[in-house]
This record gives structure tokens, sequence and C-alpha cells, in this order.
């Protein structure tokens, strides 16, 4: 009996979007490989002919061996065929074992490109040329130009003096170590350096931490006429005042969004010590990129240039009916949507203002 060994891992990635084309890759191995074993084991002639005569179009040969052949090889070679061309169809048939899902949560603060580094970013529409030296060693400067969105760091301990011009008069700001700073509008056309909030060059810079007055916290739940079936969005939390004010004054459900994990850490604290921690929660995350859907108040205590930044966020997502109230800075374009313009002052006497829109 004439035996044709073949080996039994014979492998091809299944692929159902070929066996749906008609074509079959792990067929033509089977045959490629049932070929090549008869073309190194001829099959004995008979009646002085040979059986088998290999071509290049190994399908057609293995169909001539399996017609031609003596039943010794017919079956062992039928066989391999048959198993190794069901194998497709097979894997298209049989429960798939599902893949590992990976555990999600929601965005977290990444660490910044220039991590302890100083950071100067450009968020207006101008390219701005401005010297930076060490204090004390003018001879270290250096001339730059930072184009908008743009972001230059600087690894240093210790402080810097950076100088700009802005029309006729020449600025200087002392930047401290390891502190994020912006070029930002301050009047109109004019460009000053601000602090900033971060020195991420993925996330948007949205307004520098400045904790709202208890005074004025409290005046602007009222004029947006909270109440326990509200859900209070805080964007930019800080320390999370806002939306525990509204927990435990109101008893609404608050959500603080901030894109600091220092600030998120603190506002999770003070909802605890507070006794608030059911109704509200936290999110560390850009809040350019949040679901802020299910709110009905959002407060907000920004910049002119971040609220005009957020308004179609707000326009879309937001619900009619929604409220939205700002600190001290209006939202351009929502002039038909301000319902309230009004001022409060806090216990040092400083006056702020209060912006109220109807969505």
């Amino acid at each position: 009996m004439i035996r044709i060994g073949v080996a039994p891992d014979i492998e091809v990635e299944p692929d159902p979007a070929l066996v749906r084309q008609g074509k079959d890759p792990q067929l033509e191995k089977a045959t490629e490989t049932v070929t090549a074993e008869l073309e190194r084991n001829p099959l004995p002639s008979l009646n002085g002919r040979r059986t088998l005569t290999i071509t290049n179009r190994p399908r057609q040969a293995c169909r001539t061996a399996m017609r031609k052949a003596n039943p010794g090889i017919l079956l062992p070679a039928a066989t391999i065929l048959v198993v190794i061309g069901l194998a497709p169809a097979a894997w298209m048939w049989l429960p798939q074992i599902p893949q590992p899902v990976s555990a999600t949560t929601p965005a977290q603060a990444a660490e910044p490109p220039c991590k302890d580094g100083t950071t100067v970013r450009n968020v207006t529409d101008r390219t701005v040329t401005y010297s930076i030296y060490p204090v004390n060693k003018p001879e270290a400067l250096q001339v730059r130009r930072i184009a908008p969105d743009a972001i230059d760091c600087f690894h240093t301990t210790t402080a810097l003096e950076i100088e700009f011009r802005e029309g006729e008069k020449e600025l200087t700001y002392s930047l401290d170590p390891g502190r994020p700073y912006a070029f930002r509008y301050e009047e109109g056309t004019r460009i000053g350096l601000f602090l900033g909030s971060h020195g991420r060059s993925d996330a948007v810079d949205l307004a520098p931490f400045v904790p709202t007055p208890d005074e004025v916290v409290g005046k602007m739940l009222e004029l947006a006429g909270v109440t326990a079936k509200d859900i209070v969005y805080d964007i930019g939390c800080g320390d999370g005042r806002i939306v525990i004010a509204a927990a435990r004054k109101y008893g609404a459900r608050g959500v603080g969004i901030d894109l600091d994990r220092t600030r998120i850490d603190e506002s999770v604290a003070n909802a605890r010590k507070a006794g608030v921690e059911r109704l509200v929660r936290f999110v560390c995350m850009d809040a350019t990129r949040a679901d802020i859907s299910e709110a009905t108040v959002v407060t907000l205590y920004l910049l002119s240039e971040s609220n005009e930044l957020l308004r179609p966020m707000l326009e879309k997502q937001l619900r009619p009916g929604s409220r939205v109230v700002s600190h001290n800075y209006a939202i351009a374009g929502w002039e038909s949507k301000q319902i309230v313009a009004t001022s409060v002052r806090d216990e040092e006497g400083k006056s702020h203002s209060i912006f109220v829109y109807a969505r």
C-alpha cells in the first residue's frame, strides 16, 4: 500500500470574507501540500503509464491525483482536503470566544508635556514675538516667536523675565518657575500675559483657577432658580464649591468638571466634609469634550474667549429650558437669551457681575 504523509499543521488564517467570495486559502494550501508530496513520491506506473502528471495548476493536479490514484492514497488525501477545506466554514459557524473588554474610566488628566517647567501659551490669533531670560541674567536673553495655539516650554527652577511690545508699549512680566502662562486678549485687541491653568498641548486652557466668593456663589444659584429637581454642572469647578453649595442648600445633584487632578481631589474631599458626596460627583477631564446633556443648570467662571469657545457645545447639548449662569464674563452671541444681568459685592466690597441665560 502506498501512503502519502501530509503534515498535520497546515494552517492558513481563516478569512470569512474570502470564503464568501468563493475563495478558499486553506483548500489551496492543502492542494499544494498534497501535490508536492506526490511529486516527491511518484506513484507507480499502471500498464506502463504514470498515474499523475505534475502541472503548474495545483488544484487540477490534485483532482487528477484523486481521480486516478489507487484507493490506498485516495482516502487519506480526500480526508485531508475535506477537513481543511471545511475549516473556514466551521470557523464561521462555531460560537466565538468573546475578547476581553477593557474597563474604562472618565478621562483622566495626563501629565503635562512640560512637567515641572514654565510654559507660555498663545491663545490669541496672532503670532507674538517676545524676549525671555532668567531674572538678573539679561545676557542669556532669547528672542522667540510663538504662533497661535502654540506652547513654549522652559525647564528652569528660577524665575524668568519676559518682554514684548504691544502697540507703543514695552511690557515686562515676571514668571514664577513651574507655572503656566498665556498670551490673551485683555481689552479688545490688546494682548497681555496672564496666569494660565495648565501647560498641556492636548487641552484648551479655559482659565486659571480663581475661587468664586461665597456671596457670588449664593447669588448665582438663586438667580438660576435652582431646586432639588436640577442637575447643576460647573465647568472648571476648581474646589467644587458651586455644586457643593447647590447640593447642600437646595438638594440639587451636581457634577464638577476640571482638568486639574489636584482640584478634583480637593472637590471630593470638600463634598465629603459637607456631607453631600451622594449628590455630587467630579470628573477630571477636558471640559470641551464633556457630555453635559443632562444638565439643567450650567455655571461658568471662565474668560470671554472661553465662553465663546464653549457656546456651540452649550447650544448643541443643553435642552430647552436649561439655564446658564456666568460669573463676570458675558457669553458673546447670546444677547437674545440673556434674562438677567446684575452685580453683587463680596465681603471685601468688590463688585462681581452675574449673567443668566435661558437656553
